[in-house]
């Protein structure tokens, strides 16, 4: 006789998503308090003697490339976005979901390669406007770079979109809701700097680049769960 299941003896395969989101939650949150102690040491410790551990810019300071917060939000996103393309190519019917890994793994090769700070930085916008400093430049030309792959990357995404099963739909519009806040705080970010660029540097720049470093970390954990979850889900 086989005995009942209870609400812990679920498939494994159901129980993936929840047990990924559980962990990665708990290291974004020990990340995010590692980069908060790591600001705040100066503060809290203007000699040194303690805090110590946390004075490392390049591993705590989740604002820079290579630290331990970014490095673990792009091992979330590259994650999710081979998750997505092996789900998407299963089928004509699931194009979408293909199309959203291969948005995800642009998004991961210009983190690492720094793609639209270079691009920012060629296209030399003080040149055109004197009045802008060579950091303020690159950051908008950067913006309008991203602005002009975005309607591209759009148009394609709203194509496969509509040529794909009721299924693939309905998360495609769940992957776009996780990507929006984090596209808005992204951009907010950068015409704040560059309609007040002294705010960025006190106390509330301070506050204002945390929000945009766990937004950005949340959202790859989100991506990551729901691309386990549609793995998990399929037939």
């Amino acid at each position: 006789m086989t005995p009942a299941r209870g609400p812990w003896t679920r498939e494994p395969a159901e129980l993936w998503p929840v047990r990924v989101a559980a962990v990665a939650m708990l290291l974004d949150a020990l990340l995010l308090i590692t980069h908060v102690l790591h600001r705040s040491a100066s503060v809290l410790d203007p000699d040194g003697s303690s805090f110590f551990p946390f004075r490392r810019p390049a591993l705590w300071n989740g604002g820079l490339d290579g630290s331990l917060v970014e490095l673990f939000g792009l091992l979330q996103l590259g994650a999710a976005a081979v998750l997505l393309l092996g789900d998407g190519l299963r089928g004509p019917a699931r194009r979408v979901l293909a199309a959203w890994g291969g948005i995800l793994l642009l998004l991961l090769a210009d983190d690492l390669f720094r793609i639209h700070e270079r691009v920012g930085a060629r296209l030399a916008l003080d040149r055109l406007v004197p009045s802008l400093g060579a950091t303020t430049a690159q950051e908008l030309g950067g913006l309008l770079f991203w602005a002009v792959s975005g309607l591209l990357l759009v148009g394609g995404l709203v194509r496969l979109h509509r040529r794909s099963a009721p299924a693939a739909r309905a998360a495609s519009w769940t992957l776009l809701t996780t990507v929006v806040p984090f596209v808005l705080v992204a951009v907010g970010y950068v015409l704040l700097g560059l309609a007040r660029p002294g705010l960025l540097d006190g106390p509330e720049g301070e506050a204002v680049a945390l929000v945009r470093i766990t937004v950005k970390l949340l959202t790859t954990t989100l991506l990551l769960v729901q691309a386990l979850r549609l793995t998990a889900s399929r037939p």
